[in-house]
């Protein structure tokens, strides 16, 4: 497979996949953190993909992908729940069939939209189980199978992300970012580094599931051993022909890790202090912003990838009851 360089993801092809998804999408809000900007000393601003249509910044990319490659029989995904969640949204606005490949402990509330948009959902042991019978049906029935990051078009509808944030802030000196396989990352990459190549981007990842983190440390594919992290958005072990990786090679600039109970205090954070519901993999880019000196920046944002978690899940993995006081 050839690996695209920044020229095959142009701005051109930004802008083009934003015009052609907007009528589907919400332009979610650039908020002012008042709590973080006092207490990282910069100003700090969320962009909050959480209030996306579907609760995720993932119908960005299905939108793109199916309007632009128009699949005649039909799409199959596999997904912890978001990807599955935004494929399916996409369809169904489509009128398409989508079948979603999932595992056995997906979130309830996933399942519960999924299902809201009408998928076709079966369930396996692990996710990589479920991307090998996905690919499988999609070659004996001929159905487009959706990479949630090793597709040019995911990529491309994920930078869209960033021409709202740089239309909002021009400003913007720093944007983070959550990094699973990497497709939203690039996305955001190659929009705002053509639209000003001083911004600098950093990468989240959790410690538990770092393997992007070393590939970019080692400059190759590399074994990484994973380990089950609250952050399952983030959780990938990726196709080592990924075309996230050179391009995550050459723009972004750097990586950092957090731990599980850095990721518990950002969810509690937003929970309590923000009084919004994060997932852990949208929270964990609260807790990478809370680990990196700031005062050098003066505009910077974080990307909030999504919300959808049960509360119930969420109120377990805090510890707390179901009265919050």
């Amino acid at each position: 497979m050839m690996r695209p360089t920044l020229h095959h993801l142009s701005l051109s092809e930004i802008y083009k996949a934003h015009k052609r998804i907007k009528q589907y999408i919400r332009n979610t809000p650039l908020d002012y953190s008042f709590q973080l900007s006092k207490e990282l000393r910069t100003s700090i601003y969320l962009k909050l993909e959480n209030s996306q249509v579907t609760g995720s910044f993932k119908p960005r990319g299905s939108l793109n992908k199916l309007l632009n490659q128009k699949p005649q029989r039909g799409v199959i995904a596999s997904t912890a729940g978001n990807h599955g969640i935004g494929v399916s949204y996409a369809a169904y606005q489509l009128g398409i069939k989508a079948d979603i490949y999932l595992p056995t402990w997906a979130d309830k509330n996933k399942i519960a939209k999924l299902e809201q948009y009408g998928a076709h959902l079966r369930f396996f042991e692990t996710v990589e189980l479920a991307r090998e019978a996905a690919r499988k049906l999609a070659k004996e029935q001929d159905l487009m199978f959706i990479s949630a990051y090793n597709d040019v078009d995911m990529i491309t509808g994920g930078g869209t992300i960033g021409l709202e944030i740089f239309d909002e802030c021009p400003d913007v000196d720093l944007v983070v970012v959550g990094v699973g396989g990497g497709g939203f990352a690039s996305g955001i990459c190659c929009a705002l580094k053509q639209l000003n190549p001083h911004i600098q981007i950093i990468g989240v990842q959790a410690e538990k599931s770092a393997m992007m983190t070393h590939w970019l440390k080692h400059k190759k594919v590399v074994n990484v051993p994973l380990e089950t992290t609250i952050a399952e958005g983030l959780a990938v072990n990726m196709e080592h022909d990924t075309i996230t990786f050179p391009i995550l090679t050459k723009h972004l600039d750097q990586m950092i890790l957090v731990s599980e109970d850095e990721i518990k205090d950002a969810l509690k954070w937003a929970l309590t202090e923000h009084q919004m519901v994060f997932e852990p993999s949208g929270a964990a880019t609260i807790a990478g912003l809370r680990k990196l000196s700031l005062e050098s920046f003066k505009n910077v944002v974080g990307i909030i990838t999504g919300q959808n978690i049960s509360m119930s899940r969420l109120l377990n993995i805090l510890g707390l009851s179901e009265k919050i006081g």
